[in-house]
């Protein structure tokens, strides 16, 4: 599903990350530690063809994101990849219905009983036409995860999406992905938390901008 070889991303004389080399097969989830400015965001960034590498090769389901332009990196992204962000990034004026539907409008035409489901998915389908700005945040990151998988993207991508959330949040968004990922999807999550590697099958670590595998986890919790 990905391979990245010999990726490196630099800024100026700011070497973010050197020289990272990986595979994520299909179906599998990872995730990604490191401390704080270690590159991890940055390497979810060039996964999704938000950003472009200085040096290497980033291959995502037979495409090569690192060889195509901006707009074709757009389409690829809409038909291929959801994103789910720790920040949300959900229009504050819009109903939680109509959020999802915006991801649809943007990749075809726009389902409101699709988006319905996906929210029902995510059991926010009673919160439907409630606006944004008046969920809580909780509610809000599971709307941005039916967001992310109205289109039925094959690969999920979530940048710390427990880190804004108490413990009761963090417990629903994270059963979330577990029926996801059950359901064949493949995941890469940037997080801090152990909790949620330990749901995955695979642990990397990211440090001053080289990656090592910590383990595969052999039993899920």
């Amino acid at each position: 599903m990905i391979e990245l070889n010999q990726v490196v991303k630099q800024y100026g004389t700011l070497v973010v990350l050197n020289s990272v080399s990986l595979s994520v097969s299909p179906g599998e989830w990872v995730s990604i530690m490191g401390p704080s400015g270690s590159g991890k965001t940055t390497l979810l960034n060039l996964i999704a063809g938000l950003d472009t590498p200085t040096s290497g090769q980033i291959w995502v389901k037979d495409t090569e994101v690192s060889a195509i332009g901006h707009e074709a990196r757009a389409r690829f992204r809409r038909e291929t990849i959801g994103i789910v962000f720790q920040q949300f990034h959900l229009i504050p004026y819009l109903t939680a219905v109509e959020n999802v539907m915006l991801a649809q409008y943007l990749h075809s035409l726009p389902d409101r009983d699709e988006a319905m489901a996906a929210l029902k998915l995510v059991g926010l389908d009673e919160r439907a036409n409630h606006l944004a700005s008046r969920l809580s945040g909780g509610e809000q990151q599971r709307v941005a995860i039916a967001r992310a998988i109205i289109n039925d993207p094959p690969l999920l991508l979530a940048d710390e999406p427990t880190g804004n959330l108490d413990a009761e949040n963090e417990q629903i968004v994270l059963d979330i992905f577990r029926r996801l990922h059950d359901e064949g999807k493949t995941i890469v999550i940037v997080t801090h938390n152990a909790e949620v590697t330990e749901l995955g099958d695979r642990t990397i670590r990211i440090h001053h901008g080289k990656t090592s595998e910590v383990g595969v986890v052999t039993e899920k919790v």
